[in-house]
C-alpha cells in the first residue's frame, strides 16, 4: 500500500487519556508527512532521471546496432572488393599471357617464314651463280676456241703473205 504525505496528514489518531502529547504527535506527523513528500519528489526526480538514462541508453544500444551493422557491411565490401580484384587481375593475367602465347606464336611463324625466305634465296644463288658459272665456261670455251680459230686464221693469212711476196 502506497502512503502520501496527505494521508498521514489527514489521519486522525484517536484521543485517549494518558495518550501522546498532540502537539508532539502532530509534529511528529507533520516531519513524517514532510519526509514523505521529500522522498516522494526525490523518487519522481530519480524515476524521471532513469527514464532518460533509459532512452539514451536505448540510443546508445541503436547506434551500437548500427554501428555494428555498418562495420559488418564494410567488411563484407572489403571482402567482396578484394575478391573482385583477385578475379580481375587473374583475367588480366590470363588475358596477358594468351597475347604473349600469340606473340610468341607470330614470332615463331614469323621466323619460319625468314627461314624459308633465307632458304628460297640462298637456292636462288646457288641456282644463279651456276647459271652464270655455265654462261662464263660457255663464253671462255667461245672465247678459246675463237681464240684457236683466229691464230689458225693468223697462220693462214701468215702463209699466204708468205706466198704472195
Amino acid at each position: 500500500m502506497k502512503v502520501t504525505s496527505l494521508d498521514i496528514r489527514s489521519h486522525q489518531l484517536k484521543t485517549s487519556f494518558r495518550g501522546y502529547d498532540i502537539r508532539e504527535v502532530e509534529a511528529l506527523r507533520d516531519l513524517a508527512a514532510n519526509a514523505v513528500e521529500e522522498a516522494t519528489r526525490e523518487n519522481s526526480i530519480l524515476q524521471e532521471k532513469l527514464k532518460d538514462a533509459t532512452e539514451r541508453l536505448a540510443e546508445h544500444i541503436a547506434n551500437e546496432n548500427m554501428l555494428r551493422d555498418t562495420i559488418t557491411t564494410a567488411q563484407r565490401m572489403v571482402e567482396d572488393l578484394k575478391v573482385n580484384a583477385r578475379k580481375e587481375a587473374e583475367l588480366l593475367v590470363a588475358e596477358a599471357r594468351m597475347q604473349a602465347e600469340e606473340i610468341v606464336r607470330q614470332s615463331q611463324d614469323r621466323a619460319t617464314l625468314l627461314q624459308e625466305e633465307i632458304y628460297r634465296l640462298k637456292r636462288q644463288r646457288i641456282e644463279l651463280e651456276t647459271s652464270i658459272k655455265a654462261v662464263i665456261e660457255y663464253h671462255s670455251s667461245t672465247l678459246i676456241m675463237e681464240e684457236g680459230e683466229s691464230k689458225k686464221a693468223d697462220e693462214e693469212s701468215e702463209k699466204l703473205k708468205f706466198f704472195s711476196k
